[in-house]
């Protein structure tokens, strides 16, 4: 090869580079996260998720204590998760799959005292039972999937269990969890990032 071409190949080369390191940046600090949050924090707990099921917990690791702590959560439709988030030090602590049948807020929902072991939706002649309810204010709920509809077992898989209006369903182990948070813990339902 000629000098000139050597050459020209290093410039295209170097400017393609440039363009990747650019994109990746650009990225990086694109609106995939939540501003309440750490991004690293995010990132971190993102790569702990095990894959939807009704029967265990989302993430891998064991549940955070949020007794003391100050807790905020944020239920994104688009990926269907909600993300628990100490508000303190901004930091994601756990994210949960999620079905969220709710419509966006712009202003918190709050977490009510309110909560049992059992629930009855009736809407028309559809009846519906779900477990370990937790009640969120304006008649909202985060419960277990649907366990029986109309005196029928449901399937037990998290994307495809029926929807019922007004509630955010999640696996059993952590709606057990979710009873946990204290009164008054802010959910903001947002449609995406």
């Amino acid at each position: 090869m000629n000098k000139e071409i050597k050459h020209l190949l290093l410039i295209s080369v170097t400017l393609f580079l440039i363009f990747i390191f650019i994109f990746n940046i650009y990225t990086y600090h694109a609106t995939n996260f939540v501003s309440q949050a750490s991004k690293a924090s995010q990132i971190i707990n993102q790569t702990r998720l095990r894959s939807p099921n009704i029967n265990r917990p989302s993430e891998k690791w064991t549940y955070p204590n949020v007794n003391n702590a100050h807790i905020e959560l944020i239920a994104l439709k688009k990926p269907q998760q909600v993300l628990v988030i100490n508000s303190s030090n901004h930091r994601v602590i756990y994210i949960v799959h999620a079905q969220i049948n709710l419509p966006a807020q712009k202003r918190p929902l709050h977490i009510l005292h309110a909560r049992g072991q059992q629930i009855y939706h009736i809407n028309g002649s559809r009846q519906a039972v779900s477990k370990n309810w937790l009640g969120i204010s304006n008649g909202n709920y985060i419960e277990t999937p649907v366990t029986d509809m109309n005196n029928h077992r449901v399937p037990h898989n998290l994307r495809k269990v029926p929807k019922v209006e007004n509630t955010i369903q999640v696996s059993r182990p952590d709606a057990k969890w979710l009873q946990a948070l204290p009164e008054n813990t802010p959910l903001l339902v947002k449609e995406g990032y």
